[in-house]
């Protein structure tokens, strides 16, 4: 699916080109084409298993799920940019509740490796600072039941 976006980013890009767009056109219609496209790595609400509402944009908001043996990830929160952020910070506050299995809140940025923010059980609260390229959020479980409670801002 992202070598897809990929493709169509390009193509997007080719076609302003190709159309004699200035420089500065065809930048903003690739960063405008990216931010689109790296929203293709969140889950849909309809695919999470529990209720998201997102804040002022797709990098923040809530997320509570209850989680019953599910092994797997999921990714409420996240995208890419190129150019810098207003907000470079975002809060996160993690609340896990297990009765059995792994939990974790795992932050991919970019080409750095991940840093996990939360693991195991309690509230954990981490300051991210985005830099320009892909941030997603990712829950990951093993045989997990239990709770979570997500809140970026």
């Amino acid at each position: 699916m992202k070598k897809l976006s990929l493709a169509l980013a390009v193509l997007l890009l080719a076609g302003t080109v190709l159309s004699g767009c200035a420089k500065d056109q065809v930048l903003d219609v690739y960063g405008a084409a990216v931010a689109v496209f790296g929203n293709v790595g969140l889950d849909s609400s309809l695919t999470l298993r529990g209720d998201r509402e997102f804040g002022a944009d797709k990098y923040t908001g809530t997320y509570t799920a209850e989680y019953e043996d599910f092994t797997g990830e999921e990714c409420p929160f996240g995208g890419t940019f190129l150019e810098k952020r207003e907000q470079e910070h975002v809060t996160v506050t993690c609340a896990i509740e297990r009765v059995s299995g792994e939990a974790s809140l795992v932050w991919n940025c970019g080409a750095a490796e991940p840093v996990v923010l939360a693991q195991g059980e309690g509230e954990f609260t981490e300051t991210a600072y985005l830099a320009p390229g892909s941030n997603y959020f990712d829950l990951e479980f093993d045989d997990f039941t239990g709770s979570v409670e997500l809140t970026i801002r």
